[in-house]
């Protein structure tokens, strides 16, 4: 993206292409007013009308009718943008609308590019990076724990704890600074003890939202939850069952599922990500082993893995190897589900008892005890949220680096405090910590990040 055309007045369609009842065209600049004026007609003068209210009227090309319209005209800077808005809502359909953004781009308006008017709302300084950032995830998200999530951060609270500590940051770095022009004189302004405290003490604040990722991650991508075992166990009945639809074939003949499936579900206001994977089995047929070899590489990935029992035979030892790889594969959280129950129980129960892990008993057939399991399964990660203290919450992997990136030039410049180095060297990290810090919330950017951050904004945001 040029921002060397931000003097431009720009115009895309603002509501998603196809058929529907209405559809805005937003125009955003210093001739937005005047370019429409050209085109709509109505009893107020649009020119004259005050801003912040919807006027009725119609928008001709020349003496040919377009539609009927309402306007809404925001002026600078009291708009999205900071720059003279003007959204026009029209009637819904692809045709209608971009036939009124060709209006107006032959008026003397250019086509918005990705991400144009949010990257403007950020150039004029109404909102930071990761605000910018949040307004993506916003139009992304699936569940409520992802809403919630991106609102924190647009709300500026991520920006508020960010800018905190490079407040902090940047006072200690300011007396350093001043004990280097003072260099020949040998004065010393920072207390270097007491320094050391406080560059540990933001490091324990960097940590803290480090480890949010944890659950941030899964507010954005989803929660990855594989349900594993043995052949015929009724994996793909329990997927069926909570998609509320067939999704995977279910046969009585083991080894029907040879690819993983994957299936996307809000579960009680989370993400999930659900894959229906291959029983792990010895077998001798190729493609078999394959789909093996994936389900247990998907167990390695995974966030959540649901070991599915059949509770109508006793326990095999297919059954006890596969709890034992899903336990060396490091998951996070392990529900043991017995299914059909509806059957007759003839599993050993005590036999699956382990520390930290749940025993669930269901019939995916008879949908007996399959609410009690979903409630188990997003208390799991909602618990884990519960556990992270504040509304701040990393789930973006720039913002996750970046904050590694500052903790280690702190933890570097610790180190020079403690071997007595010169004021120069702390405050070379300490600068290092500074643009990491800033490149989160824009204070420090490059064109590049920009393009590449903007780029995934659809044209109308």
């Amino acid at each position: 993206m040029n921002r060397e055309f931000s003097e431009d007045t720009i115009v895309a369609v603002a509501t998603p292409i196809g058929l529907g009842a209405l559809s805005i065209v937003r125009l955003s600049g210093e001739r937005a007013f005047d370019i429409v004026n050209q085109r709509f007609r109505s009893n107020t003068v649009f020119i004259k009308a005050k801003p912040w209210r919807a006027i009725y009227g119609k928008i001709y090309d020349d003496d040919q009718l377009i539609d009927e319209v309402i306007v809404t005209k925001y002026k600078s800077p009291y708009s999205y943008t900071k720059e003279n808005i003007v959204e026009i809502s029209c009637h819904g359909g692809s045709y209608l609308s971009q036939k009124i953004v060709e209006l107006f781009l032959r008026t003397g308006a250019r086509l918005a590019e990705p991400g144009e008017f949010t990257l403007r709302a950020f150039l004029n300084g109404r909102i930071d990076l990761s605000q910018a950032e949040a307004v993506a995830d916003l139009i992304q998200s699936q569940t409520e724990f992802g809403l919630r999530t991106a609102l924190n951060q647009l709300d500026g609270k991520l920006s508020h704890t960010i800018n905190d500590i490079r407040t902090q940051l940047v006072d200690s770095c300011s007396l350093l600074e001043l004990e280097l022009d003072f260099s020949d004189e040998d004065i010393e302004f920072v207390d270097r003890k007491q320094f050391l405290q406080t560059l540990v003490n933001i490091q324990q604040q960097l940590s803290a939202l480090i480890d949010t990722y944890k659950i941030g991650r899964l507010a954005r991508e989803g929660v990855k939850l594989v349900i594993a075992g043995k052949p015929n166990v009724g994996k793909s009945s329990l997927l069926n069952v909570m998609a509320r639809e067939d999704r995977a074939i279910v046969t009585d003949i083991p080894g029907t599922t040879r690819d993983p499936l994957e299936v996307l579900l809000d579960i009680n206001g989370v993400l999930f990500r659900i894959y229906d994977t291959a029983g792990i089995t010895a077998s001798s047929n190729k493609i078999e082993q394959e789909g093996v070899k994936r389900s247990l590489s998907h167990l390695k990935t995974a966030d959540i893995v649901v070991h599915l029992f059949d509770g109508a035979s006793t326990l095999e030892n297919e059954d006890i190897h596969l709890m034992r790889q899903i336990n060396e594969a490091g998951v996070r959280k392990i529900f043991r589900v017995v299914n059909k129950i509806d059957i007759g129980l003839k599993i050993n129960l005590s036999e699956l008892f382990s520390n930290n892990i749940d025993i669930l008993q269901i019939s995916a057939l008879k949908r007996i005890g399959i609410k009690k399991f979903e409630q188990a399964i997003s208390s799991a990660i909602q618990n884990e949220k519960a556990m992270t203290t504040g509304d701040v919450i990393i789930s973006n992997v720039r913002h996750l680096q970046l904050l590694e990136k500052a903790q280690d030039s702190l933890a570097k410049s610790c180190r020079e405090i403690e071997k007595d180095s010169s004021a120069e060297f702390v405050a070379l990290y300490l600068r290092e910590a500074l643009d990491s810090l800033g490149h989160i919330v824009g204070a420090v950017t490059s064109e590049d990040i920009l393009n590449n951050i903007f780029s995934r904004f659809c044209i109308g945001k």
